[in-house]
């Protein structure tokens, strides 16, 4: 007779002969659980938007004033209807995505707002993250299951914005029509509303996105590497027929975490401000009135401006120079392997036999390499103050390309332009073409033989939106050299 003496198979010879039945067992007591893996995140949607400077069309602008008057009634069911409409007719108006959460939201439709604020949020990070945060009347959302939603939501697109920011190039556009400052009955101080604000855009996806959220008083930038330093100009001070700037302020932007230092303001009036960066890669500030120039950085908590002195104020590399009626970058050596006097009307390249010879004076800040050396930019030189003698039309510069390997140059374009340049590679030139609201932004393809002209409407630059004034001459700036003249540098 068998015994059970405890266990489920409590003897050798009970476990020999329910061997198969205990290890079934057994192994099924040691199963690992099955994991269940948490389902992918949806995709994000596209970053930036095609064109944040476009208009609506007219029935577009029709259901934009039905919207406006429901929003005033507070009929939320009609002005989410007539705000889609607008939508629909113009993604990229993100007004119209804005006041289409706030009804969603005021009218307590939560669980569609999900859908309607990650769209703004992929367009417009800058301009709408956070704006949710505040105000009494979106505290039931705030205390609603929606909102963890909503931050998850915000939390994705933080980490997502800044990628790609360290390719294509970045702008100063207005985003509407500016308004010239009134000096009117003897005032001699007057806002400064150009309804500017820099933007980064990718020539691959012709996406642009915003970068700075001033109420539209973002005037020049400077980029430096994985920061983007920008001057903040909200008013003028004229006397004597001379403009400057009034409380300046100056900030920077972190382009790999978004974030900022800023904007800081300097006190009192100054007639340029310089944005550059010392060799320890410190952004300077340069505020400059005469007898109190003084040039500044930030202080190690970010909390105020700190002046400098010493080695630390010399600049390294290019900078940025803003006046109240000019904006104007500069380098600070000269271009190798390239030799012209001033004014002059022709130089020459090491490795070229012949010398590239233009039809008019050359300014020589106009010379610029592509990365390797294939190709060279050069424009004529261009006096503010010469534009136009005796009421005559202002004369159109010239923008011109020479081809190393070739051994040619081709004109690129013909405007009233100092022609500002940026290089993105051999193939690919970034230039400005134009003046104030006519002041457009191109990319030419060289292999291509294309020339993609950016959609801002109403004027735009690489630092700052171009103009032609003579505040550069005034100034002491050897607008062909690029550096200070012998009295600043004294």
């Amino acid at each position: 007779m068998l015994r059970r003496t405890g266990g489920v198979c409590g003897t050798a010879l009970l476990i020999a002969l329910t061997s198969v039945g205990c290890h079934r067992h057994e192994v099924e007591k040691s199963a690992p659980p099955k994991v269940v893996q948490p389902p992918a995140p949806p995709p994000l949607e596209p970053l930036g938007t095609l064109d944040p400077f476009g208009r609506l069309s007219p029935e577009g602008a029709r259901a934009l004033s039905r919207a406006w008057k429901a929003l005033h009634a507070k009929k939320w069911d009609d002005a989410t209807r007539e705000l889609t409409t607008v939508i629909a007719s113009a993604p990229d108006y993100l007004n119209a995505r804005w006041e289409l959460v706030r009804a969603l939201a005021l009218a307590g439709n939560f669980a569609a707002l999900p859908a309607a604020y990650e769209p703004l949020l992929a367009r417009d990070f800058i301009g709408y993250a956070g704006k949710l945060d505040r105000g009494r009347d979106f505290a039931p959302l705030r205390a609603s299951p929606t909102w963890a939603q909503l931050t998850a939501l915000e939390a994705r697109y933080r980490a997502a914005f800044p990628q790609g920011l360290d390719g294509g190039f970045f702008l100063v556009a207005r985003t509407r029509p500016a308004t010239e400052p009134s000096f009117a009955s003897g005032v001699t101080d007057a806002p400064l509303q150009l309804a500017q604000e820099i933007f980064h855009y990718d020539p691959a996806s012709r996406r642009f996105r915003r970068l700075t959220d001033t109420g539209g008083r973002a005037f020049a930038l400077l980029p430096l590497g994985h920061t983007l330093s920008y001057l903040v100009a909200s008013k003028l001070h004229r006397e004597g027929g001379t403009d400057s700037f009034v409380d300046p302020q100056v900030g920077t932007l972190d382009l790999t975490t978004l974030e900022r230092v800023g904007p800081m303001v300097m006190k009192g009036r100054y007639d340029q401000v310089v944005l550059g960066q010392n060799q320890a890669g410190a952004p300077l500030y340069s505020f400059l009135a005469g007898p109190n120039d003084a040039t500044y950085t930030f202080d190690s908590a970010h909390t105020a401006l700190a002046k400098l002195e010493g080695d630390a104020v010399i600049p390294h590399g290019g900078e940025t120079r803003a006046w109240p009626g000019q904006v104007a970058h500069l380098e600070d050596a000269q271009v190798a392997g390239v030799h012209i006097t001033d004014g002059a009307q022709q130089f020459t390249i090491d490795g070229v036999a012949t010398p590239v010879i233009a039809a008019r004076p050359i300014a020589q800040s106009s010379l610029e390499w592509s990365p390797h050396r294939a190709r060279l930019t050069y424009a004529g030189k261009l006096d503010a103050c010469k534009l136009a003698p005796d009421g005559a039309p202002p004369a159109k510069n010239e923008l011109y390309v020479f081809d190393v390997a070739k051994k040619t140059a081709q004109r690129i374009s013909s405007a009233l332009s100092s022609f500002e340049t940026l290089w993105l590679d051999d193939d690919h030139l970034v230039y400005e073409g134009g003046v104030g609201k006519d002041g457009r932004i191109h990319v030419y393809d060289f292999a291509a033989h294309a020339d993609q002209s950016l959609p801002t409407r109403h004027g735009a630059g690489l630092y700052g939106v171009p103009t032609l004034a003579c505040e550069r001459a005034e100034g002491g700036v050897d607008e062909d050299l690029g550096q200070p003249t012998d009295d600043e540098a004294d």
